[in-house]
Parts: structure tokens; C-alpha cells; sequence
């Protein structure tokens, strides 16, 4: 019976309806918040960090594909995105001291910031031009710091599939980037 009902509810929610969504939310926010409070012991980390997987899954519906239940599924995403907050809290501690900073305050120039933003942004943009399936690897590998064999579980794709994808999306991005990183560099 509730295979039948998380069928149907995803595909509703695939098709865009936002009551779907809700009932879903309804169902496993509060479950999926305890679970993640055993990681952080912080609320207010663990209730963005679920409200992250929600707003996933009403972004990506249109490409959204469980294998496993609705729940797993969830649980599963909660549990990449808390290890990456806490990979990426750890790999801005080491940021922090390697630059010397000290309570989170740093003294960087405004071109500095300038410049890194520019940078950042041409990169968006560069990944924004990836094909959608390659696009959606990178951004897990890259930005949610997840492992080959990860998004490949995530994702439910071999690992090779993952590598290729990475590669794919390396080789153009060096590309679209390579002119940019240089005039970068040189005005450092």
C-alpha cells in the first residue's frame, strides 16, 4: 500500500504538483530532521540541511529518479548533504589556518573579492553550459563534494559512467575557462 502511495505522489510531484510536494514533506521532514540531529547537533544546520533535500526534489522532479523507496531516498540525500557540510566546514577550517585567519575574520582586498567573484562566475556559466546529465555529476562531485561511487549509488549509474561524465565535463570546462584563468592569473 504505500509503494502504491509513493508512486503515486512522485508522479504527481514529477508532473509539478506542489500538493504532492507538501504531503511528501509532511510525511518524512520531521523523521528526516531527528535522523540528522545523530550528525549535528546544531537545529538550525539540520533543519536547512533538510529543507536543502526538499527543495531538491521539487527542483529536480522533472529528472528525479528513486530506485529504492522515497524514504532511502531521502535519508540517503540527508545524509550526503550533512557529510559534505561537514567536508566542507572541516576544508574551511584548513582554509582558515593556512591563510592565518582567526574567528572567521580576514582581511582580503576588495579586487580580491572582486576578482574571485569574477571568476566564480564565469565558472557558473561554464557549467551551465554542460549538457543536463553532466551537469548534474559535476555539481555532485564538485559542489555537494560527493565521492564517484556515491553519485553513482545516488544517481543509480556505474562509476565508469561517473568518471566519463567528470572527464567530459573537465575537458570542456578547461576549455571555456583556460582564456579567463590566464588574464586571472596575471593580474594577481
Amino acid at each position: 500500500m504505500a509503494n502504491i502511495k509513493e508512486s503515486f505522489l512522485l508522479k504527481r510531484l514529477k508532473e509539478g504538483d506542489v500538493n504532492a510536494l507538501e504531503i511528501i514533506f509532511a510525511n518524512h521532514y520531521s523523521n528526516l530532521c531527528r535522523y540528522l540531529l545523530l550528525l549535528f547537533k546544531n537545529q538550525l544546520q539540520v533543519e536547512n540541511i533538510a529543507q536543502d533535500i526538499f527543495i531538491y526534489l521539487w527542483e529536480k522532479r522533472e529528472t528525479l529518479e528513486i530506485n529504492t523507496s522515497l524514504e532511502s531516498y531521502i535519508y540517503s540525500a540527508g545524509r550526503y548533504k550533512a557529510l559534505n557540510q561537514i567536508r566542507n566546514n572541516k576544508r574551511q577550517q584548513v582554509i582558515n589556518e593556512h591563510l592565518g585567519i582567526e574567528r572567521g575574520e580576514a582581511d582580503i582586498s576588495s579586487d580580491a573579492i572582486m576578482e574571485t567573484k569574477e571568476l566564480e562566475r564565469i565558472i557558473e556559466k561554464a557549467v551551465s553550459t554542460l549538457p543536463n546529465r553532466c551537469q548534474q555529476i559535476f555539481r555532485l562531485s564538485r559542489e555537494e563534494d560527493m565521492s564517484y561511487k556515491e553519485i553513482s549509488e545516488f544517481l543509480s549509474i556505474s562509476v565508469n559512467t561517473v568518471e566519463g561524465q567528470i572527464a567530459i565535463a573537465l575537458k570542456k570546462l578547461r576549455k571555456t575557462i583556460r582564456p579567463f584563468y590566464f588574464s586571472f592569473l596575471f593580474t594577481v
